[in-house]
């Protein structure tokens, strides 16, 4: 079953990926980040409130894995696709180093809260939901910075 989940992750990505149009302009790579950055801020913004529920003993720990699952695998499928779109000029290529920086952030974040979640140890979710604090205000001023 893991490796049908896997395989159909795979396939999902890969045909999302297909189907980003090409950027030929700074604008328009422009608009693809701030898509991007939306998407990562709403699956790290869902991260956080899973964490905060799992501090407050709202949970239970299977829910939160999935919900943290969900939450990971959105903001890694979200810089994948991103980073598939070639940058048109310099200037996109300078964009791309600083949104990839917290996509990074993000995605090692979120990667963080499931591992810890899946092993039961969910009283130690808020405290390391904590510098996603920091990634979702970065994701938001990027995100507002280039709309």
């Amino acid at each position: 079953m893991k490796i049908a989940r896997t395989g159909t992750i795979a396939l999902v990505l890969l045909a999302a990926t297909a189907c980003v149009a090409p950027a030929r302009t700074f604008d328009a790579y422009e608009g693809k980040a701030v898509d991007t950055a939306d998407s990562a801020l709403s699956a790290v913004e869902t991260g956080r409130l899973a964490a905060t529920t799992a501090g407050e003993d709202h949970s239970f720990a299977t829910t939160l894995s999935v919900v943290l699952g969900d939450a990971e695998s959105d903001a890694s499928g979200a810089r994948g696709i991103f980073e598939s779109i070639q940058p048109p000029d310099a200037r996109s290529d300078e964009l791309r180093t600083q949104l990839d920086a917290i996509l990074d952030r993000a995605v090692d974040g979120l990667s963080r809260l499931r591992i810890t979640a899946r092993r039961g140890e969910t009283s130690s979710l808020p405290r390391l939901a904590q510098p996603l604090a920091a990634v979702a205000h970065d994701l938001e001023t990027f995100s507002n910075a280039h709309s």
